[in-house]
C-alpha cells in the first residue's frame, strides 16, 4: 500500500519567527494536531512538533518566549506519495521520528504518522 492511501492530506505552516505558544494552539486547533510545518518567507525550513513543544515544558520554559526556530528540527525527512507504508515505517526508525510530511512534485501534501501506519495495519487484522 502506498503512503498516498494514508496520509493526511494538506498541511499547516507556521512562520518560523512565531513563538510556540501560538505553535501549540495552531498545531491542536487544526484538529489533526502533532506538527506543523515551518516556513521562512514562503519556504519550507523545518517542522515542528508537539513533542518538541512538550520537550520545551517540560524545561519549565514560557512558550511565548521561544521562538519556533529555536525548537523545530531543521533536518526534514520527507517521503514520497508512491512510496509505500513500510518504506514509510523503515524511515521513521531508522530517524527516530513520528511523522513524515509526505511529497509530490516538490510540494509537501500531506504528513503520515506512526499512529496512521499503525491503524492501516490493525484494519488488516482485525
Amino acid at each position: 500500500m502506498d503512503v498516498k492511501e494514508i496520509m493526511i492530506e494538506g498541511v499547516e505552516t507556521i512562520d518560523e519567527d512565531e513563538n510556540l505558544e501560538i505553535a501549540l494552539k495552531k498545531s491542536t486547533e487544526e484538529g489533526e494536531g502533532g506538527s506543523l510545518i515551518v516556513e521562512h518567507d514562503g519556504e519550507v525550513v523545518g517542522i515542528i512538533t508537539t513533542w518538541d513543544v512538550l520537550e520545551e515544558i517540560g524545561n519549565d520554559r514560557n512558550l511565548k518566549d521561544i521562538k519556533v526556530q529555536d525548537a523545530m528540527e531543521t533536518h526534514l525527512v520527507t517521503i514520497h506519495t508512491d512510496d509505500t507504508i513500510e518504506h514509510a515505517a523503515k524511515e521513521m526508525v531508522d530517524h527516530g521520528i513520528w511523522r513524515l510530511p509526505v511529497e509530490e512534485a516538490g510540494q509537501i501534501v500531506g504528513i503520515v504518522s506512526a499512529t496512521d501506519i499503525l491503524v492501516n495495519r490493525i484494519r488488516k487484522i482485525m
